[in-house]
């Protein structure tokens, strides 16, 4: 699946997901993503990767990687369709 390209560069924010992914933040980093956030509660990770990176880290064992998607939702008072 292709990644969505970040504004303004080509890299790509994402999600990372797994189990002691504390642990596995130096491998993460290492494979070339940029951490953002850590969520050590629910094993998420986000930050920035080139599309390269992506793949490195994609093959890591023990994490799930997903590319973060925009969501925009109308206002509260917009008629329903």
């Amino acid at each position: 699946m292709p990644e969505p390209a970040a504004p303004g560069g080509d890299r790509v924010h994402v999600t990372v997901t797994g189990r002691g992914i504390r642990d596995a933040l130096g491998d993460l980093r290492d494979a070339g993503l940029e951490v953002d956030e850590t969520l050590d509660g629910l094993g998420i990770v986000t930050g920035r990767a080139a599309p390269d990176a992506v793949a490195r880290i994609r093959d890591l064992p023990g994490v799930t990687v997903e590319p973060e998607v925009d969501v925009h939702l109308p206002p509260p008072d917009a008629p329903l369709e």
